[in-house]
Formats: C-alpha cells, sequence, structure tokens
C-alpha cells in the first residue's frame, strides 16, 4: 500500500518502491500502528515526501532538460518534456546528479533525491460499516446455520480492493469464529482450561462463499479522502449475532454440551 502511494507520485512501478517500517536505525521518531491509522497517517506522510521528492525530480530535470517544470511529466521511471519523449532522463540517472561529488551544492538547493515528512490529522478519520445476517437457528442444539452475510464498508478510497476486500473477507470469517466459538473457560479454581489453539474450539468450517463486491473508487492523493479498514470489518459481527439469537431468546453463546453436540457453523447436521 505504500510503495503504491509513492510509486503513483512519482511515476514509477511500485515493485521499485523498497518499504522499510519499524527499523530504529533508520527512524528516530514513530508510534507505530494502531486503531485502523496506516493509510490515514502513515500513508499521508508518505505521500507528503513522495510529494517532496517530486518537486525536487522536476526542479533538477527542468535545468537538465532546459524546460519549465510545468511542462514535465513523470511515467515509466523517468522524466520528460511533454509531448517530446526523446526529451528525457531516468530517474536513477537524475539522482546521480543530484549527488555532485565536487564542487558546491547550487544555492538554495540540497543535494540528492530525498525528504522525510510527518503527519498528524487535526481530526479522525473515522471509517463506517454495517453488517447484516440471516440465519436459522436450531432452538434445541443452538445449531447455526448462517443463509446470508452482507457488509457495507466505507473505507473512502480505496488504494488496493485487493487488501480491502482481503481485510473485509477475513474479518467476516474470523468475526464468526470470535461470536460463536472463542470463549475464555476457566475451572474452579481459575485456572485458564483454554491456554492454546490445541485446546481452544475454533471456527472447523472453513467455506467462506465470495460476495459480490461493489467497486471502489480509485485512489486519490488527497488524505481527506482516505479512511481505515480494519474497524468496520471485524466489530460489528458479535452484535449481529446477538441480535439474531435475541429473537430466539437463547443466550449469546450456548451452552458446552450443545456446542459439543452441534454441527459447525453453516454445515447441516
Amino acid at each position: 500500500m505504500f510503495a503504491q502511494i509513492v510509486a503513483e507520485v512519482l511515476g514509477v512501478d511500485a515493485g521499485e518502491v523498497h518499504v522499510v517500517t519499524g527499523d530504529t536505525r533508520e527512524f528516530h521518531w514513530g508510534t507505530g500502528t494502531f486503531a485502523s491509522r496506516g493509510a490515514v497517517v502513515a500513508g499521508s506522510a508518505c505521500h507528503a515526501a513522495a510529494v517532496a521528492v517530486r518537486a525536487k525530480v522536476l526542479d533538477l530535470a527542468s535545468r537538465e532538460l532546459q524546460a519549465a517544470p510545468a511542462d514535465l511529466v513523470l511515467g515509466d521511471g523517468r522524466v520528460q518534456v511533454r509531448g517530446d519523449p526523446k526529451r528525457g532522463i531516468a530517474l536513477g540517472a537524475l539522482a546521480l546528479k543530484a549527488n555532485p561529488l565536487r564542487g558546491a551544492v547550487r544555492p538554495g538547493s540540497e543535494p540528492g533525491l530525498e525528504a522525510t515528512a510527518y503527519f498528524g490529522p487535526d481530526r479522525g478519520s473515522t471509517a463506517n460499516g454495517v453488517h447484516a445476517m440471516l440465519v436459522e437457528v436450531d432452538q434445541e442444539t443452538a445449531q447455526v446455520e448462517i443463509k446470508r452475510y452482507v457488509v457495507v464498508h466505507d473505507c473512502g478510497r480505496v488504494i488496493n480492493p485487493m487488501i480491502v476486500e482481503g481485510q473485509i473477507h477475513g474479518g467476516v470469517a474470523h468475526g464468526i469464529g470470535n461470536a460463536f466459538y472463542e470463549q475464555l473457560v476457566y475451572d474452579e479454581e481459575g485456572q485458564l482450561l483454554n491456554a492454546s489453539f490445541r485446546t481452544t474450539c475454533s471456527h472447523r468450517d472453513r467455506r467462506a462463499d465470495r460476495g459480490d463486491d461493489p467497486p471502489g473508487d480509485p485512489f486519490a492523493a488527497q488524505p481527506r479522502w482516505r479512511k481505515g479498514c480494519g474497524r468496520g470489518r471485524r466489530h460489528p459481527h458479535r452484535r449481529a449475532v446477538r441480535a439474531g439469537r435475541s429473537r430466539t431468546r437463547l443466550p449469546a453463546r450456548a451452552s458446552r454440551s450443545a456446542r459439543s453436540r452441534s454441527a459447525p457453523i453453516g454445515v447441516p447436521s
């Protein structure tokens, strides 16, 4: 995702952008990722730094190519004069020229094609999500069969549709398991009995039918159009399950004996 943001600004392939995160040798300050802030905060910082590098590229290229910055375009790892592909230079070659081996740096400029930027939003950028499910419940065994599960999620302008799609589908699958199966079980002395995956009743039904995904908006550079994708796709599951169970007058979780007798969710008995 970060590579895509930088690549679009600089006109290079995303595969040519090397992303390093969480390395204190490279960064002297940072607070990590949490609260769905990756795209909103870190992505915006990456965009700001890329914009600063782009300005340096255009400034240097305008002198090398004897053209106004407004007449230059970036693409395919090159900067060239609009309408004249022969008048251009690769970004790698331009980077060498930006680091003079001898002589002084041009007044008002600095060597290299690099930049550091920080971003802190002045207000939250909250995503929105709604989950709805149609289920059938066996009131004797608490067996639940999900007939249909619908998710509507707004995460602003989508940067990488494949990542967002995977987060939503994966969040739904994990949420179903969390709502129906995951539970901390203690004995009478307060000892945790299921502290590992070997002793935890997990979501055994691995089937997750692919739904219809509406097309997302293309990525736009303005930070105000970005939202996180981590919350709306995984928080509403338990509430949707509780709403369904409340209609059947069943507890939010089946008893341990009922769970042991019931088949996995979505698999008819």
